[in-house]
This record gives C-alpha cells, sequence and structure tokens, in this order.
C-alpha cells in the first residue's frame, strides 16, 4: 500500500473498497478520491476514459455515482452516520463518513455483482419479483427507474441491433472500444483495468471477426458491413433477457448522471439479490450524448441521421416515459450461468488523488 493509502483512516479506508469495485464503462475506472480526514470527494478523472462512449463525461459520471452507491452501502451496514457536504472544488460529491459503530461482514450482493455478457434463458419474471424490484429502485431527485417485461424485449431488438451496428460505425467509437478489450491475455485472466477478451462470452468465430476489425480499414469495414454482425450480437443478446430495466433522467448536469448511476447500481444489486443477472447496453445512451456535441467529438455526418433515428427509435419503445427525460441506461436482465470470466480493479491506491487532481470541467470528447 502507498503511504497516501496508509494514511487513510480505517473505516475511509474500508468505505472506499467498496466504492473501487463499483461498475463502469469497458472498466475504466474513471473515478478518483481526495481523503481529508473522515471527508472523501468523489471527482472524475477524464484520461482513464477518453473514449466516444463518454461523450460529455455522461458515462464517468454514472460511473461516479455508482461508486458512491457502493460507498454509501458499506458505510451504512457498518453504522456509519453519512453527510453530503457542499462539493470541494472540482469534485462531483464530497462527503462526511463518521466512525462505525460496528463492523460487519460485507454486504454479498455487492461483491458478487458482476456483468453478465452470456445469453439468458428468456424465462419470464414473475409478478413477485417485479414487484420486489420495483419497491427496491424508488425515485432519486429526478431520476426514475423502470422496469419491463418480455413484451418490450421484443420490441427493444431491432433498436438494439441499430444503435451498436451506427455506434461501432464510427471508427473513433469503435477503435477506442477494441482498445478496451485485451486480446492478449488467456479467457480466465483477471485484468485490472479494461476487459478480457473471455469475459465477452464470444464463439470463436466471433472472437476472430472482433479481432480483424482491429485491421481492417473504415472504408472495408463499411462496405462489407461488417458493424451489422455486432449489431446482430446485440440483439441475441437483449432478446434472450427477461426484461429489461430502463433508467430516465432529466437534464444533462453531472450531478443528474450521477444520480443515474446510484439509481443503477442500485437497481443492479437488486438483481443480484433476487439472483438475476444483468448488462448494461450502452451504445444509443452514447450515442445520444455524442449527437449533443459539436462536429470535432459527435457522431460523423454520415452516420448522423441514422442515429438520431435509433435515439427516436429507442425513446418510441419505451412510449410511457415522460416527455422532457432521456433514457440514461438501459439493462438487460434475467437468468443465465455465472460468467465464465471476470475482470477485476485497479488497487485502491491508484485511485486516491490529491487536491490538484483534474475534475469534470475538461469531459472527455
Amino acid at each position: 500500500m502507498s503511504d497516501s493509502a496508509a494514511a487513510i483512516l480505517p473505516h475511509i479506508e474500508h468505505v472506499l473498497d467498496a466504492a473501487r469495485i463499483a461498475p463502469s464503462h469497458d472498466n475504466m475506472q474513471p473515478w478518483r478520491f481526495i481523503v481529508e480526514g473522515d471527508t472523501v470527494s468523489f471527482l472524475v478523472d477524464h484520461e482513464r476514459d477518453r473514449s466516444p462512449a463518454n461523450a460529455a463525461g455522461r458515462m464517468a459520471c454514472i460511473a461516479i455515482g455508482a461508486s458512491l452507491e457502493c460507498a454509501l452501502l458499506r458505510a451504512g451496514r457498518n453504522g456509519c452516520t453519512v453527510r453530503f457536504l457542499p462539493p470541494r472544488p472540482n469534485a462531483l460529491v464530497t462527503i462526511s463518513v463518521s466512525a462505525p459503530k460496528r463492523l460487519v461482514e460485507a454486504d454479498k450482493a455487492l461483491v458478487r455483482r458482476s456483468t453478465n455478457r452470456r445469453l439468458y434463458d428468456g424465462r419470464p419474471l414473475d409478478d413477485a419479483t417485479f414487484a420486489w424490484v420495483q419497491q427496491a429502485t424508488p425515485p432519486l431527485d429526478a431520476t426514475r427507474t423502470l422496469w419491463f417485461g418480455r413484451e418490450r424485449v421484443r420490441a427493444l431488438g431491432p433498436v438494439i441491433e441499430e444503435g451498436e451496428t451506427v455506434f461501432f460505425a464510427d471508427a473513433r467509437a469503435r477503435e477506442a472500444a477494441l482498445r478496451a478489450v485485451r486480446f492478449d491475455v488467456r479467457d480466465n485472466d483477471e485484468v485490472s483495468r479494461g476487459l478480457s477478451i473471455g469475459c465477452l462470452e464470444l464463439s470463436a468465430s466471433e472472437r476472430m471477426a472482433l479481432d480483424a476489425l482491429r485491421r481492417t480499414p473504415q472504408d472495408r469495414i463499411i462496405a462489407t458491413g461488417s458493424t451489422a454482425k455486432l449489431g446482430a450480437h446485440a440483439r441475441r443478446l437483449v432478446e434472450s433477457a427477461s426484461g429489461v430495466c430502463v433508467i430516465v433522467t432529466r437534464g444533462s448536469e453531472p450531478s443528474a448522471d450521477v444520480a443515474v448511476g446510484r439509481c443503477m447500481q442500485r437497481a443492479w444489486l437488486a438483481l443480484t439479490r433476487r439472483g438475476l443477472v444483468a448488462q448494461p447496453m450502452g451504445a444509443i445512451p452514447a450515442l445520444e450524448a455524442m449527437l449533443e456535441l459539436d462536429e470535432r467529438a459527435g457522431v460523423k455526418s454520415d452516420q448522423h441521421e441514422r442515429a438520431t433515428a435509433v435515439v427516436a427509435a429507442c425513446r418510441g419503445a419505451f412510449p410511457s416515459l415522460d416527455k422532457g427525460t432521456r433514457v440514461a441506461v438501459i439493462l438487460r436482465v434475467g437468468n443465465a450461468p455465472p460468467p465464465t470470466a471476470l475482470v477485476r480493479r485497479l488497487p485502491l491506491a491508484d485511485s486516491l488523488a490529491t487536491a490538484a487532481a483534474p475534475g469534470v470541467d475538461e469531459p472527455a470528447p
């Protein structure tokens, strides 16, 4: 452990050990923690995820929200009192955490939660399960968690297919996604950043096709429709699900996406406690963020119309959504065997920062 980690109060280190195991886009872990006594500030490290999928820093802010929720859960189980303070400069959130009243085992759902990219068995969720997850995921500020069954899965399949196809047709988005995949490790190697090839749960032919994309020129990719294969794979994944969890919010400020991340983590943990699995389908929310940026960072002009249409189609698949909200997270949920491979997280010391750490004022392009 580094000197900075060694100086942390034991209960703060315990809380941040939970914060660091949160999910994040491509396992980039874009969080930094500034610790000052019993006070912790959560910041975005924009250098950890410069991908177009993290346009406007939205994916990073969602990851910060998930990390915060993990910290709050650990603190609550140990009887700590948590107070939200005015965020320090460049921080998204600042909290104080009192000394614990007790030390208990880690929440099993928090430890067991993982992304499951396998095909699910399509078994419908029963009414009791729907009622349970709805009760476990109340609104947070202007952010709501909505649950849908198999009927919406079927409607969403072709929309997800088109979204993935358009997203990966963007050379910058595709290249960033492929850089996050560790083709150089064995299937069961638990990499501490990025994704191992094994955790993608691909067939041998799908692996070869994905690997070939790294060396195929953009014009040939478009001419041969190679990204359509990625879209078709995403559609099979969605259509194997038992249901869909959709998290919507208002506004585009970072605090809105922090709330989204907290709600996502609550939903994922609720599913884990019921023995269910989940996987985020992030292409369409990423496309929407990319469309909102200028020409330097947004979707290329030749794909702009398709991207706009698929974002609209996604909202059309959920006609009950309130006007003025945006779909920030889509989780496919269901039943499946455990993942065949997992990824790890960086040690806590690697995510500790000083007061001079970067903030959210320079989001990734």
